[in-house]
């Protein structure tokens, strides 16, 4: 490479830059985690068929996987989600789906919602390039959203369900100018179809697998790709987007067999350039660093299985599977284009997960191995002008991650929980004269909610904070949401961040943001 194509990045920089923009989105989906809605305390596996007959937005929150219970949502969570313009595969609840002797249900739901969110703080920031710049009050989300669910019990222990999403980006929207979009956009999630027995159960389509127990910091829940596009509430359930899978699951009173292939994985969706979470795009040869996605040149496959039992008081499940990592990962072209090289991982997961309740106490525990992930690097390379230049890059290397939490029913209106994240390469080789490991601390992060409903329900307070163990971010959000009637419900949120200057987000130092949705259920 030469000197010609590190400008206009200072070759001491070029590492600290291009390795806080690839490290990116994976450090967000550790802090966004933050920005979840209070969940109830509930045990990981529970009865498939075991549905609520009434309906309720924004509310009680629907198994994405129909009467999967192996599939079931480990993260339990209201589904008072404040950003209904997120992607939301979970917004509706069902009725009893294998019951076809009652009277007929309503197969579709809708959801109609507005909402806008602003910068409501002048603030500035340093960026890794040692230069100061300044994040301006203004309008950030202005747009509409439709969400449709349909739900089909056609004949006994059949099921057939999809959704699917419309957004209109109004005047104001960061996205509405975006290319290839024309101010709006949809999106299919889940279309799948599932035939359930006694003892076995099978699906197939676009739909969710979630592993592991501690709410919004399992670090199992890796099977499924997700997208974290705004700053806004965007919970684990409506960042996490479906693949086409085939699901088979087996009960028996040893314990339940859950196994899965995907013959086609994908990817998380490449970030949007000038969005909030990526406001700033690396430039290469004078020109912003395209990122592009992954060109399929051969075929790809995923495959899992996992086992779990109820005991007394509690879960324990076991599960294997090989994997893609889902983000996609990216280095510095060596043509002199402004087209970033590709690259794809697959790897070995083992893990374990348990619960144990005891009275309104709630005890989660995760543990990972992961075989073959990628770790970042530094090479030292000639930079063309007699000089030396260290460049980022990439190794396999194995991981363990860890999470442990609770969640503790203080009443029947109050609830609070933590969670802890933490993760670590194993067994790194020695840095050299020209190449280093960069991740060779533990890294993760600590997470406390707390909420409150009061006027039966009607009103849900709640406030969380969530803190890297290293220090370096600090995300406090403190959320109202008001239910108006069955139909119709108000929420607003207030968003506050503070971030070193060599944390991934640091253009979120001192940042405040502030919104309102309004939505309309039927």
């Amino acid at each position: 490479m030469t000197s010609a194509q590190l400008t206009p990045l200072e070759t001491g920089l070029l590492p600290t830059t291009f390795d806080i923009k690839l490290r990116l989105r994976h450090k967000l989906t550790c802090c966004l985690v933050t920005l979840l809605p209070m969940a109830g305390l509930s045990a990981q596996d529970e009865d498939a068929s075991e549905f609520p007959d009434d309906v309720e937005f924004g509310g009680a929150f629907l198994n994405p996987d129909g009467l999967n219970p192996d599939a079931s949502n480990s993260d339990g969570f209201d589904g008072s989600s404040f950003d209904s313009s997120a992607f939301d595969d979970t917004m509706f609840d069902g009725a009893d789906l294998f019951n076809t002797e009652v009277e007929t249900p309503n197969n579709f739901r809708f959801q109609l919602s507005q909402q806008t969110v602003a910068h409501i703080s002048r603030h500035r920031y340093k960026t890794p390039a040692d230069n100061t710049e300044t994040q301006h009050r203004g309008l950030e989300n202005n747009r509409f959203g439709l969400n449709i669910r349909y739900q089909n019990p056609f004949a006994a222990g059949w099921l057939l369900q999809s959704s699917a999403q419309l957004r209109a980006y109004l005047p104001g929207d960061y996205e509405r100018d975006s290319p290839g979009r024309d101010g709006w956009e949809w999106r299919l999630n889940e279309l799948f179809v599932q035939r359930s027995g006694a003892q076995n159960s099978f699906s197939f389509g676009r739909q969710t697998i979630v592993w592991g127990e501690t709410i919004g910091m399992s670090v199992l829940d890796v099977i499924n790709t997700t997208e974290y596009r705004d700053l806004t509430i965007i919970d684990i359930e409506d960042a996490r987007l479906n693949q086409w899978l085939a699901v088979w699951d087996h009960f028996s009173d040893s314990g339940n067999w859950s196994s899965f292939i995907n013959l086609y994985p994908e990817f998380d969706p490449v970030p949007v350039t000038g969005s909030p979470l990526f406001p700033q795009p690396l430039q290469v040869n004078g020109q912003t660093l395209r990122l592009g996605s992954y060109d399929r040149d051969k075929e790809l496959f995923e495959v899992g299985t996992r086992w779990n039992r109820t005991l007394t008081g509690g879960d324990i499940a076991i599960m294997a599977a090989r994997l893609y990592e889902n983000t996609l990962r990216y280095t510095l072209p060596e043509d002199g284009s402004n087209h970033a090289q590709i690259h794809i991982n697959d790897f070995a997961l083992l893990g374990f997960s348990a619960n144990r309740a005891i009275d309104r106490l709630l005890l989660t525990f995760d543990l990972a191995y992961s075989h073959g992930l990628l770790t970042d690097t530094l090479r030292q390379v000639p930079d063309g002008a007699g000089g030396d230049a260290w460049l980022p890059g990439y190794d396999r290397q194995d991981r363990v991650s860890v999470a442990a939490g609770f969640e503790y029913g203080i009443s029947a209106t109050r609830q609070i929980s933590l969670g802890i994240q933490a993760q670590r390469f194993i067994d790194l080789p020695e840095d050299s004269a020209t190449r280093q490991w960069r991740q060779r601390d533990a890294e993760g992060n600590a997470l406390l909610r707390y909420s409150h409903s009061l006027r039966n329900e009607e009103l849900m307070l709640s406030a969380t904070a969530q803190v890297a163990l290293d220090g370096d971010e600090i995300l406090l959000n403190l959320a109202a949401d008001y239910r108006l009637s069955d139909a119709w419900e108000v929420t607003g949120q207030l968003i506050l961040t503070r971030a070193a200057d060599d944390s991934a987000i640091y253009f979120l130092e001192r940042d405040v943001r502030a919104g309102l949705t309004l939505s309309w259920s039927f």
